[in-house]
């Protein structure tokens, strides 16, 4: 599973990935304060999947928020483990036909989503796989506001006009993950199967490979480099999109 920082395989982009990962300075306060504007700011909602509140992807989760305020956009992030989610889907919610029948918790995630512009995922691969708190929440949450239609409706989905942005990390390499089919079985299953369920539009995919022991001092910083960068073109990409709307 490996989760603790190494030497990086190799950085930059690759198609709509950036390789690497980073550990970067603390701010508790995940929402951010601007003057008055016009227009409403960007506003991201950061879903963190890792039970390690000193994790590698903690630290990512953080130093994308530091980003996003850096760039006048809002944030707000939700780290699953730490707030106790439930990650087991209920037969009653599974059924649900009203809101009605949705929980409380499902419900409060929701509003959260619905107030966002960006959905951003953090978290490892573990086993090829991301970790079930991370299947849990978009079967419990995501899949609250799924209705069937949407799959046959152009332009459907029920968070369509967001954008969708990923950061993992592993401990494998990429060529390894590509090799044995695990990185294109995720990018379709996780990446593309949002787009085409839920709606979403993808605002690209930070990958960080070979995440184990001893990362050095420089490849740390590389890393903050890198983290940034992906994440100000994602506070970019939104950024434009709502001016052109």
């Amino acid at each position: 599973m490996g989760e603790r920082p190494s030497a990086l395989i190799r950085g930059g982009f690759d198609n709509d990935v950036l390789e690497r990962d980073f550990v970067p300075n603390r701010d508790e306060n995940m929402t951010a304060e601007h003057p008055s504007q016009t227009r409403k700011p960007v506003s991201h909602l950061i879903v963190l999947g890792h039970p390690g509140p000193d994790s590698f992807n903690a630290a990512i989760a953080h130093q994308y928020a530091e980003t996003v305020r850096a760039n006048h956009q809002d944030v707000i992030l939700r780290d699953l483990y730490a707030l106790g989610f439930d990650p087991l889907l209920k037969e009653s919610e599974r059924t649900a036909s009203t809101t009605d029948a949705i929980s409380a918790d499902v419900t409060f995630e929701l509003d959260l989503i619905e107030r966002c512009d960006v959905l951003t995922f953090v978290f490892p691969l573990w086993f090829g796989m991301p970790p079930a708190m991370i299947k849990g929440y978009v079967d419990r949450v995501l899949g609250a506001g799924f209705k069937t239609n949407d799959l046959t409706t152009t332009g459907g989905g029920a968070f369509r006009g967001k954008q969708l942005a990923v950061l993992t990390t592993s401990a494998s390499t990429l060529p390894w993950l590509e090799a044995h089919g695990m990185w294109i079985s995720l990018r379709q299953s996780f990446d593309h199967y949002m787009g085409t369920v839920f709606g979403f539009s993808a605002s690209g995919h930070y990958h960080a490979a070979s995440v184990v022991d001893d990362l050095s001092s420089l490849s740390a910083q590389q890393i903050f480099h890198e983290v940034n960068e992906f994440t100000r073109g994602v506070c970019a990409k939104k950024a434009t999109l709502n001016r052109q709307n």
